[in-house]
């Protein structure tokens, strides 16, 4: 008779399962452990991971903060609870989630990361540098903390500062299609049209139905006179996604520019459309969270 498999064993294979893709046979192994051992904080805490793997973020939550109750100090614990806030919109408290994590491990590159990200989108940008230089003193091959870096130095208005962090993660990553768009974004802004043009078209190479990077090439474009190729490139990006305002406005502008006045205005009656629209959902949204 052969002998059973031990909690930490069955974790092991479960991990297995997980990184090969096969959940519902890693979800057996865990809960498996948590038939002997109710309280086992690994069992829970990878059963939380995939919870929030599969958009189910307040059942992740609890699972998580069910481990900790088990083994507290699990800086692991607490960025992933910060990562499902996160989701939930609730950046707050997220951030407090990264902080926590940080408590329990001073060199854990990825709280780091994540906490400079909310920080960013709270408008704390100086903190929020302070922490992505953390995170990339401890894990400088982080390609996204570059680009997330490179993203809040833009919106600093700190252009060329963010084409050098869009230029470290691109020396790691190059098939990184939102790197590209964003770099070309901050390249346009910087004048350097041209390489932004290069920039745009190839984060359209790899991924030839990304909206965002077609209306920028538009822009660029527009830029370098090129009006004809303007109108055909954002008329690609409202073909992929065509419910976004600034797209429709983008091509009002194009078509006044070419004389097509009627067209024109067809197109800015669809982008005040989409605006209104946007507004009254941001509102509805905002009322319901009271």
């Amino acid at each position: 008779m052969s002998k059973p498999y031990t909690a930490a064993e069955l974790i092991q294979q479960g991990l297995t399962h997980h990184r090969a893709g096969q959940i519902s046979l890693a979800m057996d192994r865990y809960t498996e452990v948590l038939r002997t051992d109710p309280q086992n904080a690994d069992a829970l805490y990878y059963i939380a991971v995939v919870a929030c793997h599969e958009g189910q973020f307040q059942q992740g939550i609890e699972l998580a903060r069910r481990s900790l109750t088990f083994r507290p100090r699990q800086a692991r614990a607490h960025n992933l609870i910060g990562q499902a806030l996160h989701r939930m919109g609730r950046a707050k408290d997220a951030l407090a989630s990264f902080d926590d994590a940080i408590e329990c491990d001073q060199n854990f590159a990825d709280a780091y990361g994540n906490r400079a990200n909310m920080l960013s989108e709270l408008g704390r940008t100086a903190e929020a540098l302070s922490s992505f230089d953390r995170a990339l003193a401890l894990n400088p091959r982080s390609a996204s903390d570059w680009l997330n870096r490179g993203a809040t130095l833009h919106g600093a208005g700190r252009i060329e500062e963010a084409i050098a962090s869009y230029d470290k993660a691109l020396a790691l990553d190059s098939n990184f299609c939102v790197l590209h768009c964003n770099r070309a974004h901050a390249l346009l802004d910087a004048g350097r049209n041209e390489e932004a043009l290069a920039a745009y078209e190839q984060a359209i190479a790899l991924e030839p139905k990304f909206a965002e990077a077609y209306l920028g090439r538009a822009l660029v474009l527009r830029t370098l006179a090129r009006v004809e190729e303007a109108l055909e490139s954002v008329d690609k990006a409202i073909a992929i996604k065509g419910d976004v305002a600034k797209m429709h406005g983008a091509r009002a502008s194009l078509l006044r520019a070419l004389g097509r006045e009627d067209e024109a205005k067809t197109a800015d009656t669809k982008a005040t459309e989409l605006e209104s629209e946007k507004q009254e959902a941001a509102r509805a949204e905002a009322e319901d969270s009271r």
